[in-house]
């Protein structure tokens, strides 16, 4: 018989798993449901329906994987686990300072209540279930781990070892003394608390927004300094902008503001080289992966994975807390359990399932909407799990528009002036269009656009000449890549333009969701597996086979043309 084990994370970006046998059912976000971005608070009210949709009978579960923590609902309503035993938190160790060992301490076993039923029970640290989270779901045999985001459990940093099936050595907080170039590593407060106070943003929306206005302009050295010592002592507060005679509230389009984007930036790729180097002067290991909510940050992971450093790095799809209860699931499965791993990438598809396919026949009548620089939808199949939208859950578009940026900034996704699109390129013309050799399977590394493509392709370069490239192989999803080989057959360019599906809304969910987004924006075109949907004709094209083909001008175009 399967083992199945059941994991729950209640913090922000509230998130589930299902993990039969060691292989994800289902890794979903709250916010998915709730549609309220970084949603926190438990999921009981939902559990009982994503258990009946995946056919597991509650007495099916033979664990339930949890963190201690719960953030409240975002209506002040308190949640507590009904937990046998104390947990790991209360373990004497547990807040030593620098703390170095096993894990062994960070984790604990219980009996717990849930819905009526006792099932065994593990409580699994924050940061411990980060790193196994990235080192469990990566192909490395051994490796470093690094994570670092804006706090929990109270830690903002920790880096580990992972050998095989088991996570064997982890250090919280090092360089505590506050006086190497080490720090703590909080990085990730620092950046949140400058996005809210110093620029006006959510808190958990600040970083996302600040890493484009970073490359801007480049980093004052003195501002660099001032940002170190905000982040070892004053991080939950406002930068103390009056030092340079600046406002406390910041116009991005300002210099300042531009600069203070960019010694952010500048402070945290130091911090992360000089974590990865600490790493490999610890472990000597040949291959880093790297999680938590700063592994968001594409920027320090391209620069780790081009020092030289390591031989290989390695960012999971779901870094952020959003992942969590699937790096809890597998702590358990592997390290507690002692179940050996099999190293396979796994499939990103493991959200909400939009049933059917969407037909091949499809696909030119797709790229003949790009042609005609239309922005197209596209929701199918299961969604992403994480928070990159690689194709399921996508807003497409021709990078060869010079507007296109500022067409979907302003009426598409009403978002800020200067946050750049990703490109989704074939795996097979990568070299030729794009500089480093960086693993792009999730979106979370950055590379140079060559010069000469610069120009063919603004609608997805950066103002610093940069991109974040998703790298779609043979392996990737087949309506995705047929609609990318399509277009380059159509006009010479293996690259589009990639986005999430949303409006200042978490990433669609559902086909209606998908169609309720369509119609409130500018996005032109829609396309499910139950038809393509256009603005000036509303009703869907079924899938009837007299539905047909567009035949495509393959010799008239040419690469940089717009038709």
């Amino acid at each position: 018989m399967s083992y199945r084990i059941l994991s729950l994370y209640y913090g922000h970006d509230a998130n589930i798993c299902l993990l039969e046998d060691g292989k994800p059912v289902l890794v979903l976000e709250k916010e998915r449901y709730s549609r309220i971005k970084h949603d926190q608070g438990h999921m009981n009210d939902i559990i009982p329906t994503i258990l009946k949709e995946h056919h597991w009978a509650p007495e099916s579960i033979d664990m339930v994987v949890i963190n201690p923590y719960c953030r409240p609902t975002l209506d002040s309503k308190e949640f507590n686990w009904d937990l046998e035993g104390k947990t790991f938190i209360t373990n004497g160790e547990y807040l030593t300072p620098v703390w170095q060992g096993s894990p062994e301490e960070r984790y604990s076993r219980h009996k717990i209540r849930l819905s009526d039923k006792t099932y065994d029970c593990i409580a699994v640290d924050h940061h411990l279930a980060h790193i196994a989270g990235a080192f469990f779901t990566s192909t490395f045999t051994d490796a470093g781990i690094l994570t670092s985001d804006g706090g929990g459990d109270e830690r903002f940093s920790a880096m580990g070892y992972g050998l095989n099936n088991k996570i064997e050595w982890i250090e919280y907080d090092w360089g505590k003394d506050r006086t190497t170039d080490y720090s703590m590593l909080n990085i990730g407060s620092t950046w949140a608390s400058i996005g809210e106070y110093n620029f006006g943003y959510q808190r958990l929306e600040g970083a996302g927004k600040l890493m484009g206005l970073s490359s801007y302009t480049k980093a004052p050295p003195l501002l660099v300094q001032h940002i170190q010592r905000h982040a070892l002592y004053y991080w939950p507060f406002p930068f103390p902008t009056n030092l340079f005679y600046q406002p406390k509230i910041l116009d991005p389009h300002s210099q300042f503001a531009k600069e203070l984007a960019a010694a952010l930036q500048e402070y945290t790729r130091l911090m992360y080289l000089a974590a990865s180097k600490r790493i490999k002067n610890l472990k000597n290991v040949d291959r880093l992966c790297m999680t938590g909510g700063c592994a968001m940050n594409c920027l320090a992971n391209t620069a780790i994975h081009t020092s030289g450093i390591f031989k290989d790095t390695y960012v999971p799809a779901q870094p952020h807390d959003g992942g969590l209860s699937l790096g809890q699931a597998l702590f358990a499965w592997h390290h507690v359990l002692e179940n050996p791993r099999k190293l396979e990438t796994w499939s990103p598809y493991l959200g909400t399932d939009i049933p059917g396919e969407v037909p091949l026949k499809y696909v030119d009548e797709i790229v003949q909407a790009l042609l005609n620089q239309k922005t197209v939808g596209l929701a199918f199949g299961r969604a992403e799990s994480g928070p990159r939208a690689l194709g399921h859950r996508s807003i497409i578009a021709d990078p060869r528009r010079a507007d296109i940026k500022d067409h979907i900034n302003q009426n598409v996704k009403q978002r800020e002036w200067f946050r750049p699109y990703a490109p989704v390129v074939l795996k097979d013309d990568y070299s030729e269009w794009f500089v480093d050799d960086v693993p792009g399977t999730y979106m979370s590394y950055m590379s140079g656009v060559k010069e000469d493509k610069q120009d063919i392709i603004p609608g997805i370069v950066h103002v610093d000449g940069t991109a974040r490239p998703q790298v779609l192989g043979p392996e990737g999803d087949p309506i995705y890549r047929a609609i990318l080989e399509r277009w380059k057959e159509a006009t010479g360019v293996p690259v589009l333009l990639n986005t999430s599906f949303n409006h200042q809304e978490p990433l669609v969910n559902t086909e209606q969701q998908a169609e309720n987004t369509w119609k409130n924006t500018g996005l032109d075109v829609l396309v499910t597996h139950s038809g393509i949907n256009y603005k000036n004709n509303i009703s869907k094209i079924s899938r009837r086979e007299e539905c047909q083909s567009v035949t495509l001008p393959l010799q008239e175009s040419k690469v940089g043309e717009i038709q």
